[in-house]
């Protein structure tokens, strides 16, 4: 929430730019101190008053594994406040983030590569079936939470996290085995790991893709650029996600840029595009 700003007056710009939807999301310091429920009726109504309807709220929180028992409880009530939001705002899906490995810490370039890589070293005493585990349970608490809400729930799949592929995104799908229960699929996410799109949505199926985050890779050096900027081939793509019967929301995602307006009117003008069939 930067500091000063306004989510409503945000939702004005992004319906001015033609958008017709809009996810938000939550930090467990914003859960605590801003997203009252006066804050998110006002939010959600305002944004449908405007033609802007809200889709999913994310939870911000990647602590899902950690060796520690009351930071995973202490996620697990955060994400109970991210289920209360959301109902509050009246989105459809409350989403949270996959985490890395337990005790992976990160590889220190130096000097920095040109290129974006990234990696770990495990603890020596690292069992994957432990975290596996523990993960699972997480999950399966959450859903609970959310069907409770009457939500359905997803997770976004981060590159080099502990579901980073489609196949274990099958595998995810499989151990938690709930119909309410998908991925929040994101095509920059697949592209900068060199993993096909859209195989992947045929793997997934379209009944298990509950959102797709439309952001482009060069899958090189350069990520979270805007749809079409990168080589994301969208209307493959699309093409795929209505050959497996996917009926949610192409989400325009677009970080760590200082002109937003430009870059994300730029993205949903290329999506339309190939939405029409004319890229």
């Amino acid at each position: 929430m930067p500091h000063g700003d306004s989510l409503i007056r945000i939702a004005d710009q992004i319906r001015e730019l033609g958008f017709e939807g809009v996810d938000y999301l939550g930090t467990p310091e914003a859960l605590d101190e801003f997203f009252t429920e006066e804050a998110c009726r006002a939010l959600g109504d305002h944004s449908r008053s405007i033609g802007l309807e809200p889709n999913v709220f994310v939870f911000q929180d990647a602590s899902w594994n950690d060796a520690c028992s009351e930071k995973r409880e202490d996620s697990v009530r955060h994400f109970e406040k991210a289920a209360q939001a959301a109902k509050w705002i009246g989105c459809r899906i409350v989403s949270t983030l996959v985490p890395m490995p337990c005790g992976a810490t990160p590889w220190k370039f130096n000097p920095a590569a040109p290129a974006i890589k990234q990696g770990y070293h495990m603890p020596a005493d690292y069992c994957y079936q432990k975290d596996w585990d523990t993960l699972m349970d997480s999950y399966r608490k959450c859903l609970a939470i959310a069907k409770r809400y009457g939500l359905r729930m997803s997770v976004e799949c981060f590159p080099y996290s502990m579901i980073s592929t489609p196949h274990a995104m099958l595998q995810l799908l499989k151990d938690v085995d709930d119909p309410d229960f998908g991925i929040q699929l994101d095509t920059n996410h697949l592209i900068m790991q060199h993993i096909d799109p859209e195989w992947t949505i045929y793997m997934l199926g379209g009944k298990r893709i509950f959102n797709v985050h439309c952001k482009d890779s060069d899958a090189v050096s350069r990520n979270n650029i805007p749809a079409g900027c990168g080589i994301t081939d969208y209307p493959a793509v699309i093409q795929a996600l209505k050959n497996v019967g996917y009926d949610g929301n192409l989400s325009v995602e677009l970080e760590f840029t200082d002109n937003p307006r430009r870059y994300n009117k730029q993205a949903m003008d290329h999506l339309k595009l190939c939405l029409a069939g004319e890229y």
